[in-house]
């Protein structure tokens, strides 16, 4: 099945830097976002590291043959960990991670933090990942009868990360796909300041994927422009 793919980031109009990072490898069939953590120092060297080890453990493995992405995810997590006890021993540094990786018409994709994969399928638009966020966490506590309050300015927090103290757990999950599938990878500066409804239509209307991703950064940086904003783009014919 043949695809295209486009990436870009943007460092907005707000934030002194750019600490997001991404993946577009069309020969190892390899995509990645990458947040590095604002209130950590360094978060961009935090992303950078993160896709810089995973093209390198793909490099490492015949391209079209399937990895332990469980084990690839730890490899990371542990290599930005001990970079944050060089460049931050009392803090640490750490990034956001969603990464897919086409083998065949399966789509792998691996995640840790609150960056997305999102999938348009037949006009609807899906997250095909669940953030990590202390919101998210106690939403499912709340959804199996659990009681729990939480505190608006902590609702963001991650309960995950590269970076953190080992171990680190992600979510692997597998999706076959389908012609005429259109897929993203986003950091949030994206998907909070354009709308599921807003993304799912740009998208749908797109004709190519360097033209959805491209709208959809302008679309971040005309609402103000916040945060910095990165989106992989893949459309299958």
């Amino acid at each position: 099945m043949k695809f295209r793919s486009f990436a870009l980031t943007d460092i907005g109009l707000a934030r002194p830097e750019n600490e997001d990072s991404f993946l577009c490898n069309d020969p190892y069939q390899v995509y990645a976002v990458a947040d590095g953590i604002g209130g950590l120092p360094s978060g961009g060297q935090a992303s950078q590291m993160a896709v810089a080890v995973l093209e390198q453990i793909m490099a490492r493995h015949p391209v079209g043959g399937a990895i332990d992405y469980q084990r690839t995810l730890e490899e990371i997590n542990e290599k930005v960990f001990l970079l944050g006890r060089v460049l931050s021993p009392q803090f640490g540094i750490g990034s956001t991670l969603t990464f897919a990786h086409l083998i065949g018409v399966k789509l792998h994709i691996t995640h840790v933090g609150d960056s997305c994969a999102l999938r348009l399928r037949s006009k609807v638009l899906e997250q095909l990942t669940t953030d990590h966020t202390i919101e998210s966490e106690l939403r499912e506590r709340g959804a199996r009868g659990e009681s729990m309050s939480l505190l608006l300015e902590n609702r963001n927090a991650l309960t995950r990360c590269i970076g953190q103290p080992p171990p680190l757990l992600g979510n692997c999950t597998k999706h076959t796909v389908l012609p005429h599938d259109r897929y993203l990878l986003c950091s949030d500066g994206i998907t909070r300041f354009v709308a599921m409804a807003e993304i799912e239509e740009i998208v749908e209307r797109a004709a190519n994927p360097e033209s959805a991703v491209r709208t959809l950064i302008d679309w971040a940086n005309e609402r103000g422009g916040l945060d910095n904003s990165t989106v992989v783009g893949l459309f299958f014919d």
